[in-house]
């Protein structure tokens, strides 16, 4: 198996059971919302990249990270125990903002249709 596709494929795995662990297996109320959006290895599968967004708003991102890497140890230790690996690679938790911009995004083209349609409906049309 190619180290690409072996890459892919543990990428794949702590997705998913990360996923279930934040979904409702750590105790702590600071990751209660937090979901994983992405999973980046690195080709040795030593390191793996954890991007994760919230929906509380009232819990800062940097408490958020901060209780995530707090929760490692545990983490991993569940990792080793449900996947199986020779290593479970160290987990780096990022905060992920896409869906903010995407949020974003998403509110600007609406203001502009919305002016757009405003403009086509005004007294010249």
């Amino acid at each position: 198996m190619s180290s690409e596709i072996r890459q892919q494929r543990v990428a794949g795995l702590l997705f998913e059971e990360m996923s279930i662990m934040l979904a409702g297996e750590l105790a702590d109320p600071r990751i209660s919302l937090v979901t994983v959006t992405d999973v980046r290895v690195s080709k040795d599968l030593r390191n793996a990249r954890i991007f994760v967004s919230h929906q509380d708003e009232e819990v800062p991102r940097r408490d958020v990270l901060k209780a995530l890497r707090s929760a490692t140890p545990f983490v991993r230790g569940q990792l080793a125990e449900r996947l199986g690996l020779r290593v479970v690679p160290e987990l780096i938790f990022t905060y992920d903002d896409t869906p903010e911009k995407v949020a974003r995004v998403d509110e600007i083209l609406r203001q502009i249709a919305a002016e757009r349609e405003q403009n086509d409906s005004g007294p010249d049309a």
